[in-house]
């Protein structure tokens, strides 16, 4: 089957790659010619455990394609999805612009009967608009009307896991308008659907809701913790301990129950912020959306708060040397986007610290934004050195299991604030550290 993607990022690319590795004839397209020529060579604009060996592959069987012409890459597809980002407007809701102009061009170019399916995150009525854009520009070609159709099929990836998630996901989300569209999508993730999973089918705006909705519900679960872990710290427990007894429960569940700094990326900030906008715009009150998005931003300012209290005020941190390790908003990714640890980077340096940092994948990145404010090392232990304080902001598996003795070492005084909680408080204790985390 040949398959259009529209957007080369982080959907398009896992989408494009994994849809190929099952045989189909898959075109990317994007407007970006360098980000193309770079997929032709196997350079990839991000970093994603399993994708560039499924791209590289899917190229070299040539059933995987790059090209910036949307004419060639439209041309007798059955499926077109559309993969554009859509990232927040100064007004807080979902800037569509792009998402708008990419269904113009293809529009313009569309010569033969496809279904065109939005995968991007996009607010409910989005998938409708895509279809009047498109009948607009077929009538000013005077093409008959019921050479396309339309569908909403939300992506549901993480990023760090997003090829496994694609190949062995939980579920797919059809929202379609005929029962042949959905028939249509079925067949195509069959391969991914032999040994679980399942396939929903549902109409056009609950499958768009469907999207926001799961993320909020994720969210609100790590602000949750978050604010548990907030007052466990203060009555002397330990958030660790009380997050197994609510993982046990059956009806909670273990996921999404880590205390830390928040979440970040460029998915349920957007999708939280949207939500809200979204209630605004319909005057509907949605004060525990709004409180999940408060918690989650006050979760970075009370980590702050935590370390200049350590040494006695923010003033005190003018020329102290404090080293971070993660600059990600998780593991296994370089995506920086709304990462917790810039908005402690930018604090540090206004209260003028001296900021050491290091992330095995978004070091890069990082320098674009803070180029020579800050220095960046090339190993986790020269971070480390004449530091007053280490601070631990993404979960990388690098940073887990480390040695102590050398990090002593290196660090002019053996303080670690853990904001993610992954060392053992009784352990660091005993070998001479100074230990802070995160509601313990």
């Amino acid at each position: 089957m040949k398959i259009t993607i529209v957007g080369t990022g982080y959907v398009g690319l896992v989408t494009g790659a994994c849809l190929a590795d099952t045989g189909n004839e898959i075109w990317c397209v994007d407007k970006n010619e360098s980000k193309i020529r770079n997929l032709e060579k196997g350079i990839l604009p991000l970093y994603e455990p399993g994708l560039e060996s499924l791209v590289q592959n899917g190229f070299k069987k040539e059933t995987l394609f790059f090209t910036t012409e949307i004419a060639q890459a439209v041309k007798n597809t059955a499926i077109c999805f559309l993969c554009v980002d859509t990232p927040l407007s100064k007004e807080g809701s979902p800037d569509l612009t792009n998402i708008f102009a990419a269904t113009e061009v293809l529009g313009a170019h569309l010569t033969s009967p496809c279904l065109i399916v939005t995968k991007s995150t996009v607010p409910v009525g989005t998938t409708k608009k895509i279809k009047e854009i498109l009948e607009k520009k077929l009538r000013e070609r005077n093409i008959i009307a019921g050479l396309f159709s339309v569908a909403s099929n939300p992506e549901f990836l993480r990023e760090g896991s997003a090829v496994q998630d694609f190949q062995h996901p939980d579920r797919i989300v059809a929202g379609v308008e005929k029962t042949q569209d959905a028939e249509l999508l079925e067949k195509l993730y069959k391969p991914f659907l032999r040994m679980h999973g399942c396939f929903l089918k549902m109409d056009i705006p609950s499958a768009e809701f469907a999207k926001y909705a799961a993320n909020t519900m994720l969210a609100s679960r790590i602000s949750l913790i978050n604010e548990l872990a907030n007052l466990s710290e203060h009555v002397g427990a330990d958030i660790d301990p009380i997050r197994e007894v609510l993982g046990q429960d059956p009806r909670i569940g273990p996921h999404f129950l880590l205390a830390g700094l928040g979440y970040g990326g460029s998915c349920l900030p957007k999708d939280v912020q949207a939500l809200i906008r979204l209630g605004e715009e319909k005057k509907v009150s949605l004060p525990m959306i709004s409180a999940i998005q408060k918690t989650n931003q006050n979760q970075r300012e009370l980590f702050f708060k935590k370390l200049a209290n350590h040494f006695g005020s923010e003033e005190n941190l003018r020329d102290k040397t404090i080293a971070i390790w993660g600059l990600s908003f998780k593991p296994e990714t370089d995506d920086i986007r709304e990462s917790p640890a810039f908005s402690i980077i930018e604090k540090l340096l206004q209260y003028e610290a001296r900021v050491r940092v290091f992330d095995p994948q978004a070091l890069d990145k990082t320098r674009d934004i803070f180029q020579k404010s800050i220095y960046f090392a090339e190993d986790p232990y020269s971070c480390l050195e004449k530091a007053d304080c280490l601070l631990v902001l993404t979960e990388w598996d690098i940073f887990k299991k480390p040695d102590f003795l050398k990090m002593k070492q290196a660090m002019t005084t053996p303080l670690i604030f853990d904001g993610r909680n992954i060392y053992s408080k009784a352990f660091l204790h005993e070998n001479g550290f100074i230990y802070k985390g995160v509601g313990r």
